[in-house]
C-alpha cells in the first residue's frame, strides 16, 4: 500500500523565529504548499502529495513540526479542524492546524511573480539553502534551472520538468571579496 500523506519535506524551508512564528508553518492556498524562512520561499502543488482531501487544507496553516510528524504516518486524512493520521500498526494521532491568531498569511505569490531577468556578475548563495530546496523540492533528475533577476530580485529556481513548482532564493551581498 502506497502512503497516502506529505511526500515531500517542505518543513525544512520553513524558519524558527519566535518573533513571526507565522514564518514556522507551511501554508496553503489554491491547491498550493508554500513555506518560507525570509530568504528562501517555495511554492509547490499539493499534486506532488498523497494525502487525502487536500483541498480541505485551503487557507489552513500547519506548523512544520507538525507538517513533519504527519510525514512519518502512512496515511493522513485532511479535515476542517486538522489532519487525522495513522499507521498499519493502529499507531494514530490528530495534528490540529496553526492559530494564525487573525494574522494573514504572508502574500508569497507576490515575490514568486518574475520582475524580468537580468546578467549579474557575481552573486553569494548560501550552500544550505540549496540543501533545503533539495529536500524540499520535486526533482526527479536532482537538477534546478535558476533564473537571476538582479541583486534585488533574487534567484527563481524550479525544475523544468516539473510544473506548479517554483522557488526564490535571496542572494547574499558580497563585501570586500576577492571579487570586490
Amino acid at each position: 500500500m502506497d502512503k497516502e500523506t506529505f511526500t515531500l519535506k517542505l518543513y525544512e524551508c520553513c524558519s524558527d523565529d519566535d518573533l513571526r512564528p507565522i514564518m514556522n508553518c507551511v501554508h496553503f492556498k489554491g491547491g498550493y504548499a508554500y513555506a518560507s524562512d525570509a530568504h528562501i520561499v517555495i511554492k509547490q502543488s499539493l499534486e506532488y502529495h498523497t494525502i487525502i482531501n487536500p483541498e480541505l487544507l485551503d487557507g489552513k496553516s500547519l506548523h512544520k513540526d507538525n507538517f513533519k510528524a504527519v510525514m512519518g504516518f502512512e496515511r493522513a486524512e485532511c479535515d476542517d479542524a486538522g489532519i487525522a493520521c495513522t499507521d498499519h500498526d493502529g499507531r494514530a494521532a490528530f495534528f490540529e492546524y496553526f492559530d494564525r491568531k487573525d494574522q494573514e498569511m504572508p502574500d508569497f505569490d507576490k515575490v514568486l511573480t518574475p520582475k524580468g531577468y537580468k546578467s549579474v556578475e557575481q552573486i553569494g548563495i548560501s550552500p544550505e539553502y540549496i540543501t533545503m530546496l533539495a529536500k524540499a523540492m520535486h526533482s526527479p533528475n536532482r537538477i534546478f534551472r535558476l533564473r537571476f533577476q538582479g541583486m534585488e530580485g533574487g534567484i527563481l529556481i524550479d525544475v523544468p520538468e516539473i510544473p506548479h513548482q517554483w522557488a526564490l532564493l535571496s542572494v547574499v551581498i558580497l563585501n570586500e571579496t576577492l571579487f570586490g
